[in-house]
């Protein structure tokens, strides 16, 4: 009955479209849209009936359907009788009606879409038994049904089509908006808006996590670091003694004497790691857990480029598909940077209603009772605000709307998100965006170039020549964890020849991306550029950068990011010497028209714009920067740099335009640039400006051995002394965080140095704090004398050097991987502490392959058996993390024991270790323990099982490991679809042998989930896999799914004789369909399914 009840849907909209045509008609065919009226009063009659049927009726319901399908087809074929004769008279209706007739269509559309979305729900709620909830959207259906019916006697009757008023009452507030973010489902390119990718493949992984309340750390900091000096109290004596019993039953006790310091520095330890390095992951839907007052307030922080509105974008989009956030009826995204005077003029007062009017409704004015339900709905906490981009909008907040923004703020539910900058306001819940993970740029890259590859034939081995060039560089594998700047390399490798890359900066991969769109620019104007070096090339496209230039600086003096045309005429007024096209400069890909339009259509210069990024415009900027310092005029650059250097607004100009100083056109303006920066007014705390030359300084020195650097260099590691041997735990949080963004800065020798001063101090406490100072440093490039003190430091008696310097090696990374190294980190990790242990076996992981000698992985898999679950849990990330060389019999075996762990981290480690092993970990014991950890009740484990199987390659794909996968997907459902798992699943549909073997059951199944799925990607099944398991497996419920498949990629088949051709992007090519019986049954399936497309 279901079936039949759901085949009415396609129909519905097919009439709702057909309904409109019958309307535009009006005048030449009044009889037959009364004849119309007559068939949708039929329909009304129907879902009327419906009201009254009861559990009981069950068969009378399904009879009912039947008669309603029946009847909407009798419409359908009705409307198709008369429907050519209609074309005809489109093409005599002049503007005036087809005006009116388009307000009349948005009513249309709303009525159709409504009548849709309660039809899913009246099917949706009687397989779920709910016999009121059936009632009740009857009652809403028959409402709109009647509407319809009004409308069309009104339009009869006076010849006019609804008022605006009426059209304006029929938008579903709650809907419209659902529909705008789940039709937002991809993630344009910022060089090449024309390519997206889904949101769900893209960016799915950016790596969200909860920043702790500072001062509470702090504090507990202090606190720990105290008691490191005090004698043991007897609370803590009876603690330790409690946690001493349990290690005994552990077969493994610790010497009493030693486990207070153990204690303590553990607990120190963890408390940094809380305060400066790895933070507490935390997922999306989980976010408004942390908060604790009755008003849900989150502060979303990221640098720039870091995908802030993108997680907007996703979060929203997650909440339209119902995955997310349910507890809100209404969530409300404001791009903050849309909120200005020309789109809300000052002499007027705004509301909330006025927000959601012109963000979301901007043609048509709400009526009151839709003012009234959203107000309610913002009284209740049923509305979740997203506002995004405060860093844009903080400094320069129209008059007339700071009192509704307050009032969003203090009053309602909402995320805001910005650039770390700080702002007065309190929030319980502070989070970060920390961008891309190395695994997710190694995803990241794969998925940029396997779309790539598809639109332009690329060489399949182009993501790996890139990926190898990211890692081989600290520099650029530094800048590629920002995903704007990955996008950007990954559009420059095939354009570019990046052999001779060593050091690629931020504002070197600008400079890069500007260089490619001027030449773009040139190509669409019919001008060779291929022979022209950069510098030429800058010459021929010199006015339109320039204009670029001083249109980016103006904005950012006047702290507009969205450009008015009015001030795009008003910055082509100030540069009178130059022949500025405003229009051709709009095709250079630079600027983006407000309303998303591509650029280069019509009325481009009356919309409003702003550079694809606002990097861009800082980058821009920056180069105007140095054009006036390197003028006569100056002194005008001087005072804007004395003016603005701590303004954190323009924290990015003065990054950009230190790197730009390296560039030979701009060696000029080093003297001057530094001297200015460094000359009063100077910062008489020091904190800001120390943070703004690390910053500078960075991108300074990746490009330019200029003897300006050392100076600079000495400013900062001064800085570094302080901070580094006191416990000034404030300051070091603000130097630790600028830090860990730097690539050159911390591998430089002067800095490097000033760490070996410390650390040759005779006081242990000193010591200490210099070690885990160091620890949180991502230095990656040691020079031997600090490589050689940290070595040392593994063999030293005092517990904190051991365990620390374990990190900071691990830290180091395979450049760090010497025989003496390893030497002393296998001596370490048979530490008597735990916490020593542990963190050896992270270090001797983050030494990958390198480190994979017998005797580490026999030291590895002893560790496996410690009695401290960390300990296990680090052995198993570690063996996984040196890949294929430690796939051997014992580490195999000693991962299946783990995978039996008491500690379900253990047991996901154990399974993600196995995949990463690779074919070489393929044995019929490793898939059945795979398989049957993904029937374990922690969906996390279930989850890396699931994942390890995908990596095993084709042995790993049995017909059982689908059938599991299908079974967890089709249970899932309901929580919303795991895109990884879904990729899983694609590509275990591969398998040939794996697919063939699964019973009817299953692949009804699998059919069903994989026509619901609406962002499965199918295109990389091979275009006759689906066929060819169709007949060896001869099996008929594989023919929905082949039929489909191939309907989702988009490819042509036809059939001669016994031949089946099959015709995708590498051309036509032959499958055998030697079985007439089959073939019969195939070719029935496909015409079936084109017969119900083209029906309706």
């Amino acid at each position: 009955m279901v079936d039949t009840a759901l085949s009415v849907i396609p129909t519905i909209v097919n009439l709702g479209i057909k309904i409109y045509d019958a309307f535009e008609t009006k005048k030449e065919n009044s009889e037959e849209c009364k004849h119309l009226i007559v068939h949708i009063e039929s329909i009304r009659d129907q879902l009327d009936y419906l009201k009254k049927v009861t559990r009981d009726q069950e068969k009378s319901l399904e009879q009912e359907l039947c008669t309603l399908k029946d009847r909407l087809k009798e419409c359908e074929k009705f409307i198709d009788q008369f429907g050519k004769k209609w074309l005809l008279t489109k093409l005599v209706f002049n503007q005036g009606q087809n005006d009116e007739l388009k307000t009349l269509n948005v009513h249309l559309d709303s009525c159709q879409k409504q009548l849709h979305y309660k039809m899913t729900l009246i099917f949706e709620d009687y397989r779920q038994k709910d016999t009121q909830k059936i009632i009740n959207t009857q009652h809403m259906q028959s409402a709109a049904i009647q509407e319809i019916h009004h409308d069309v006697k009104r339009l009869l009757a006076d010849q006019r089509p609804c008022t605006p008023t009426s059209t304006r009452e029929q938008i579903n507030i709650i809907d419209q908006v659902k529909n705008k973010y789940k039709t937002n489902s991809g993630i344009k390119r910022t060089v090449n808006e024309e390519k997206s990718f889904p949101i769900e493949q893209s960016y799915i992984n950016l790596a969200i996590v909860e920043t702790k309340e500072q001062h509470e750390k702090e504090k507990k900091l202090k606190e720990q670091d105290q008691k490191a000096k005090e004698p043991e109290t007897k609370e803590q004596h009876e603690k330790e003694k409690k946690l001493k019993e349990q290690d005994q039953k552990a077969k493994e006790p610790e010497k009493q004497q030693d486990f207070s310091l153990e204690k303590q520095h553990d607990e120190i330890l963890r408390t940094y790691e809380e305060i400066y390095g790895v933070k507490t992951s935390i997922d999306v839907e989980n976010i408004f857990q942390q908060c604790k007052d009755q008003i849900k307030k989150v502060f979303v922080l990221g640098r720039a480029g870091i995908g802030k509105s993108t997680f907007c974008q996703y979060v929203t989009y997650r909440w339209a598909k119902g995955e997310i956030w349910s507890e809100y009826e209404l969530v409300i995204l404001i791009r903050l940077r849309r909120l200005t005077d020309s789109r809300y003029p000052p002499s007027k007062k705004y509301s909330v209603n006025h927000l959601l009017e012109n963000e979301y409704f901007p043609c048509d004015e709400l009526s009151h009772a839709q003012i009234k339900h959203f107000k309610q709905l913002c009284n209740k906490g049923q509305v979740l605000w997203i506002l995004d981009g405060y860093d844009e909008f903080a400094q320069n907040i129209p008059e007339q709307l700071k009192d509704v923004f307050d009032h969003v703020r203090e009053t309602q539910h909402h995320i805001l998100t910005s650039r770390p900058y700080a702002i007065k306001s309190s929030y319980d819940v502070k989070l970060e965006i920390t961008g891309f993970t190395n695994d997710n740029i190694v995803k990241y890259v794969d998925q940029f170039f396997d779309q790539t590859m598809k639109e332009i034939n690329t060489d399949s081995f182009e993501a790996q020549k890139l990926l190898r060039l990211l890692k081989s560089n600290s520099s650029i594998w530094g800048v590629a964890h920002i995903p704007v700047n990955l996008e950007l390399i990954c559009s420059l490798w095939s354009n570019n020849d990046w052999t001779e890359t060593t050091v690629l900066t931020m504002t070197v991969l600008y400079d890069n991306i500007i260089e490619w769109q001027c030449r773009r620019y040139l190509a669409n104007k019919n001008i060779n550029h291929e022979d022209l070096t950069k510098s030429a090339v800058y010459d021929k496209c010199n006015t339109e950068l320039q204009f670029l230039e001083y249109l980016s600086f103006k904005g950012m003096e006047c702290n507009k990011i969205m450009l008015t045309p009015a001030f795009l005429i008003e910055a082509k007024d100030d540069l009178k010497s130059f022949a500025i096209d405003i229009p051709q400069i709009l095709k250079m890909g630079i600027l983006k028209s407000y309303d998303d339009k591509a650029i280069g259509t019509q009325n481009q210069t009356e919309k409003q714009h702003y550079f694809v990024h606002l990097s861009f415009q800082e980058h821009f900027a920056a180069r105007n920067l140095l054009r006036i310092l390197k003028s006569t005029d100056r002194v005008k650059a001087i005072n804007f740099i004395n003016s603005n250097k701590y303004n954190q607004r323009f924290h990015f100009v003065f990054v950009f335009a230190s790197g730009l100083l390296a560039q030979s056109h701009y060696k000029s303006c080093i003297e001057p640039f530094w001297s200015t920066v460094q000359s009063e007014p100077i910062d008489l705390v020091g904190v800001k400006h120390i943070k703004l030359l690390i910053a500078c300084v960075d991108e300074f020195i990746g490009q330019t051995t200029a003897p300006q650097s050392t100076p600079l260099l000495q400013s900062i590691s001064k800085w570094l002394a302080f901070c580094a041997s006191h416990n000034a735990t404030p300051i070091n949080k603000h130097l630790i965080q600028s830090l860990q963004q730097t690539n050159r800065i911390l591998n430089t020798t002067i800095i490097q140095k000033t760490f070996l001063q410390l650390l040759d101090t005779e006081d242990p406490n000193e010591e200490r704090t210099v070690y885990l100072f160091i620890a949180e440093l991502p230095i990656t490039e040691p020079i031997p004398k600090l490589q050689s003190k940290i070595l040392a430091a593994l063999y030293d008696m005092g517990l904190n050097a051991r365990a620390t310097a374990s990190t900071i090696i691990g830290n180091f990374g395979e450049k760090a991987a010497t025989n003496g190294v390893i030497a002393a980190l296998l001596n370490a990790i048979r530490d008597e502490k735990h916490y020593v242990r542990q963190e050896a076996c992270s270090a001797l992981g983050n030494l990958r392959e390198k480190a994979a000698t017998n005797e580490v992985i026999a030291a590895l898999v002893n560790a496996m058996s410690d009695y401290v679950y960390r300990v296990r849990w680090r052995a198993c990330e570690a063996l996984g993390n040196l890949r294929e060389k430690a796939a051997t019999n014992e580490v195999i075996a000693a991962l299946l024991s783990a995978m039996r762990d008491e500690e379900s981290y253990v047991r996901e480690e154990a399974c993600e270790a196995l995949g990463k092993l690779g074919e070489k970990a393929v044995t019929n014991e490793v898939i059945a323990a795979l398989i049957n950890a993904t029937r374990v009740e922690e969906y996390s484990v279930r989850r890396k099982a699931w994942e390890a199987l995908g990596k095993l390659g084709e042995k790993g794909v049995t017909n059982e490991m689908i059938a599991g996968l299908v079974n967890e997907l089709a249970g899932r459902i309901d929580y919303g679809h795991d895109t990884f798992l879904d990729k899983c699943l694609v590509r275990a549909m591969c398998s040939f042998d794996g697919m063939k073997q699964l019973n009817s059951g299953i692949v009804k199944k699998l059919c069903s989930y994989i026509r619901n799925c609406t962002m499965i990607d199918l295109t990389v099944i091979p275009s006759e896999h689906m066929i060819k398991v169709f007949f060896d497996s001869g099996n008929a419920s594989w023919l929905g799914l082949v039929v489909y498949i191939a309907l989702s990629q988009g490819i042509a088949v036809t059939v001669e004789g016994s031949c089946i051709w099959i015709y995708d992007g590498r051309g036509p090519f032959e499958c055998n369909g030697d079985r007439p019986e089959l073939l019969a049954s195939l070719i029935e399936a496909f015409r079936n399914q084109k017969s119900e497309i083209e029906s309706g």
